[in-house]
């Protein structure tokens, strides 16, 4: 019996029989003892079970604090053994057999469908470790809302900029903010950046996937791209893969440009920057360039200070390029070893830094898992409330002062459009009354990357297991230009070093890019007993556009997005161009010793054509292309907001997220929307100095013209007790 079939059993019976939790953990083990023990030493999954010494006296901590309760509802839990039995079962290949062995070290068989079904092991696993709620007490509490309740500001969404402007604005005791968010709590898991290729594909991922435009995303497995986004506290950096890069001044000057506004230059924005960050990095802050970093601010920063990366960065040297300590200073070109949102041991969401100090401050609300359907818009075009869904009920909430939207690129023009504001043609065939004529949901940009790679010399030791509390690959980055004398960037590279690690790059291949099986599996071989280079590579600033449009005027029905990647022939000439100058490192004299070489897939598409050619990279890229996750600017300042971020056309709503960025940097996107964000509670805050800090409670707003009518609201119903079984039977079984 495998471990996937063991699950399934245990739970369905469990489920059954209606038992309670500590029976289906004893049922568990017994499944536990029918499945082979063994696991891969080279499996990158190895790291869940080193997490449990590494958690065992905090999960001993909250439960002792929680026993209390937990024997009120007649359960019985011995401290870690539920938990460790779980990672015991996430830690399981789930398969074991045809093992390989080279030089005489035992090596498990990897492919792609091992690869898969490992993940989808470790899914289920953590789904059940999910009913524990360990990350709970860091988080405030989230209290059902009714209709016809009135707050001072109310956020949608409470992700990457939705926390940083709850935060600032409950700054002030004298207002009321609510924050409204579709998701949850982050699991256990979120946090270990060792595991971050299990976060998406789940309950913290909108599952959102492009459309199949016929042209790119050919190559993938299933011909479209997974187009991950964060659905929980937090939103994407509790998704996102921990670079902190903020970008070059360039990238900044035209977002003044568009705005109109200098005050979103780099210069001017950099005391948001350091405002955010609290950097751990002594050296750094004792050179030249520590004046461009915070120590007090709310997300820790840490550096990648392995020496991996070292000998890698010498040959990029000695072929042209310049190494640097540190690339966010706004005008440094070069590779280096990078900045993490790591700290403490941890990943350093908005979640973490912003929301969870909330917990205890009494004027901040938090509605989870709910969803809102529409933007409440009065004959005059003021905002003055939203339209939410929860357990089923639908009701009205409304705002004295404003809606502040921070549900994400994909999210924001979806509620901006099923509330009127968006292009005129597209929302009056949807039978959607028309507020304000914008362009929303178009310009989207994303960074389209190329996945290159390199193969070095033979390294057939095992790896030790990673600390899961550190990136679980070796790495660095390059942010860089072909003319060296350039001031600003062409394109920017992500860079992992995995040595011996097929696991690894069958995870990074399959999983987390979805990548057609054949070339996973050449990348799995080429990565058994070798050192192998691969490296995320996109071009810096894109000029093609995609748009995100409504799929019907349904809020449950998710948009339609159309990536437009290579839309612009020019972004497909500049990525081969750049990966012709970024391959020059193999003329380094570090390449030349270990015999490392450009590996060149058998792709169909580019059979017959000449290898290392520019109409052959361009082929390679449209095979080998997919996200790296950098959405934005589908609600542009310039063209739907102006400079304060307010919504033309209408008063009393603003857009706060990646969605507002007037274009994506030469970055990582997370440090912007962090600035972007902590930038706009400023302009929020500044704007109603002047009102009174204790308002009256309000009469009921005046209602929308035609607003859709609301379902009679009852009482909500209690959440039900935290580990009471239908919650840990309620899962999706077919994940598994």
């Amino acid at each position: 019996m495998d471990a996937i079939h063991a699950i399934r059993t245990v739970v369905e019976k469990a489920h059954s029989n209606k038992r309670n939790l500590w029976m289906v953990f004893i049922e568990l083990e017994k499944a536990f003892d029918r499945v082979p023990s063994a696991y891969s030493e080279t499996s990158s999954l190895e790291s869940i079970f080193y997490v449990i010494s590494e958690s065992k006296q905090e999960v001993q901590e909250n439960l002792e604090q929680r026993r209390e309760a937990l024997e009120a509802n007649g359960l019985r839990i011995s401290r870690t053994k539920a938990e460790y039995m779980v990672f015991k079962f996430a830690t399981i290949q789930a398969d074991q057999s045809d093992d390989i062995t080279l030089d005489g070290t035992r090596l498990l068989r990897m492919d792609v469908a091992t690869s898969l079904a490992t993940v989808k092991a470790a899914h289920a696993a953590l789904l059940v470790l999910a009913a524990f709620s360990l990350t709970a007490y860091k988080w405030p509490t989230s209290a059902p809302v009714t209709e016809g309740e009135v707050y001072d500001y109310i956020v949608v969404g409470a992700g990457t900029a939705g926390s940083v402007v709850a935060n600032r604005l409950t700054e002030n005791p004298d207002v009321q903010v609510l924050a409204i968010e579709a998701g949850g709590e982050p699991a256990f898991e979120t946090e270990y950046a060792g595991l971050f290729p299990l976060l998406t594909k789940t309950n913290y991922d909108w599952n959102y996937v492009s459309e199949d435009d016929g042209y790119t995303a050919q190559y993938h497995r299933n011909g479209y791209l997974d187009l991950p986004s964060g659905k929980v506290y937090g939103g994407s950096s509790t998704l996102h893969h921990f670079y902190y890069v903020r970008g070059h001044a360039n990238d900044y000057k035209a977002w003044a440009h568009a705005a109109g506004d200098q005050s979103w230059s780099f210069k001017n924005l950099l005391p948001y920057f350091k405002k955010s960050e609290r950097l751990e990095d002594e050296e750094i802050l004792n050179s030249a360039t520590g004046k461009y970093h915070g120590t007090n601010g709310s997300i820790i920063i840490t550096r990648e200070l392995r020496d991996s990366p070292l000998k890698y960065l010498e040959a990029f040297k000695e072929v042209g390029h310049n190494v640097v300590d540190d690339l966010n200073t706004g005008d440094t070109l070069g590779f280096a070893r990078p900045m993490f949102t790591i700290g403490d041991g941890i990943r350093q969401s908005s979640a973490i830094g912003y929301l969870s100090p909330l917990k205890n401050r009494p004027n901040f609300h938090l509605a989870k898992e709910t969803t809102v359907d529409k933007i409440l818009i009065d004959e005059n075009k003021n905002a003055i409330g939203v339209q939410a869904s929860a357990n089923g009920q639908t009701f009205n909430i409304y705002a004295r002062r404003e809606v502040i939207v921070s549900a994400g690129t994909f999210n924001s023009p979806k509620l901006l459009m099923l509330s009127g504001i968006g292009p005129k043609s597209h929302l009056e065939s949807l039978g959607i009354e028309v507020v304000a004529d914008l362009p929303v949901g178009q310009n989207m940009e994303d960074h389209v990357t190329a996945f290159l790679v390199h193969k070095l010399g033979e390294a057939s030791e095992t790896p030790a297991p990673e600390n899961p509390s550190l990136f679980p690959i070796p790495t660095f980055v390059g942010v860089d230009a072909v003319d060296k004398t350039q001031s600003h960037p062409d394109y920017v590279t992500l860079n992992l070093i995995c040595r011996n690690n097929p696991s690894n790059l069958a995870l990074l291949c399959s999983s987390v890019f979805g990548l057609h099986d054949d070339v996973c599996n050449q990348l799995i071989t080429a990565g058994t007993g070798n050192e192998i280079l691969a490296t995320v590579f996109n071009v810096a600033r894109p000029k093609s556009r995609g748009e995100v449009v409504l799929r019907s005027a349904d809020p449950k029905d998710t948009p339609k997005i159309y990536t437009g990647y290579f839309s612009n022939s020019e972004d497909l000439e500049n990525n081969a161009a750049y990966i012709e100058d970024f391959i020059k490192v193999t003329n380094s004299s570090f390449f030349r010793e270990v015999g490392g070489e450009t590996m060149y897939f058998d792709l169909p598409n580019c059979r017959g054509l000449e290898l290392n050619t520019r109409e052959y990279w361009k082929c390679y890229v449209l095979n080998m292309m997919d996200t790296t996750f950098h959405y934005s600017s589908t609600c542009r300042m310039g063209s739907v907001l102006d400079a304060k971020l307010k919504v033309l056309g209408v008063n009393k709503l603003r857009v706060v997220d990646a969605s507002a960025m007037p274009n994506t940097v030469s970055a990582n996107i997370n440090a912007a929307v962090l600035v972007l964000a902590e930038k706009a509670a400023d302009m929020i805050k500044k704007a109603h100095k002047a009102q009174p800090t204790k308002p009256p409670k309000p009469t009921k707003p005046t209602k929308p013209t035609k607003p859709t009518e609301p379902t009679k609201p009852t009482k909500p119903t209690p959440p039900k007790p935290l580990l009471t079984l239908p919650k840990i039977l309620g899962i999706d079984l077919a994940i598994l």
